[in-house]
């Protein structure tokens, strides 16, 4: 059986169709439509061109932001592009698509992604970190996600790191915030991976790299003594970059041993890297309806 995949992040909306083993059979993405009835059209007509051609059974949401994954509803947190969902609900889909919807946090659903078919099988307890937009997050403990009282938990990326800090986590750690920030100061565009091939001639460039490791390592071990997993996985864009896990572990090593911790975080990477979402977004659907 076939089920249809919906990833909605800070800036683009991805797009698969999932099947019983966990496998993404096809995959696209949309554009994030500029209103609510857009953005619930372009859901229902990616429905109506894939139910035939996959026999679609069911329709899986990972979502950014803050939302309620048993009632729909949208609460005030969520990325710039996305405003008009405040106080919409999600389950208005199900009065134009006919078959299972089931919603989750983009966290949790890296989170379930992995534990599925993923990097996460054999652990029982540990943090996604989905690094983009945003730094979103979900926490498996004793093989189930541990949702917080506000359906927040793992979401590191609304913190900060001290009271009068300028920015939160999230505009510390994200991919996408880091990247800004260097076209920012020089009016040229790098991602992280281009900026660490330049450090010795792009004194900008080292500077981003550094303050996106260090606060990246240190909201780790932050939550490593709030949480104590036994591992952090790491999915997002960024992750097909083989030097960010090694680079990003050296760094974690350096100030636990700084600062003499007793325990230093494992990071790793999400076996299904950006695509944890969408998985996780469909085997929610299949826990949820049993299907």
């Amino acid at each position: 059986m076939n089920y249809l995949g919906i990833d909605v992040g800070g800036s683009r909306i991805k797009t698969g169709v999932v099947n019983d083993a966990g496998e993404i059979i096809w995959n696209g993405s949309i554009d994030i439509p500029d209103t609510f009835a857009g953005f619930k059209q372009a859901i229902i007509d990616l429905y109506n061109e894939k139910k035939d051609e996959y026999a679609i059974r069911g329709v899986g949401i990972s979502s950014c932001g803050g939302i309620n994954p048993y009632t729909g509803d949208v609460t005030p947190c969520i990325a710039p592009k996305l405003q008009y969902l405040i106080g919409e609900n999600y389950y208005e889909l199900k009065k134009h698509i006919p078959v299972p919807i089931a919603l989750e946090k983009d966290g949790n659903c890296a989170a379930l992604g992995e534990k599925w078919t993923g990097s996460g099988q054999e652990l029982e307890s540990y943090c996604a970190l989905v690094l983009g937009t945003g730094l979103g997050g979900g926490v498996i403990y004793k093989n189930k996600v541990y949702e917080g009282a506000h359906f927040l938990a793992g979401d590191v990326g609304y913190g900060f790191p001290s009271y009068d800090a300028e920015a939160g986590f999230s505009g510390l750690c994200a991919p996408v915030q880091v990247e800004q920030r260097y076209f920012d100061l020089t009016g040229q565009r790098k991602n992280i991976a281009q900026m660490c091939d330049t450090l010795e001639e792009d004194l900008i460039a080292a500077r981003c790299c550094d303050s996106f490791f260090n606060h990246l390592a240190n909201t780790i071990i932050t939550m490593q003594y709030i949480l104590d997993p036994q591992a952090f996985l790491l999915g997002g864009g960024i992750t097909a970059w083989e030097q960010l896990i090694p680079l990003l572990q050296e760094t974690i090593n350096s100030q636990v041993e700084f600062r003499g911790l007793p325990v230093t975080p494992v990071v790793k990477r999400c076996r299904h890297m950006n695509g944890a979402n969408l998985i996780g977004a469909v085997y929610n659907l299949k826990m949820k309806e049993g299907i």
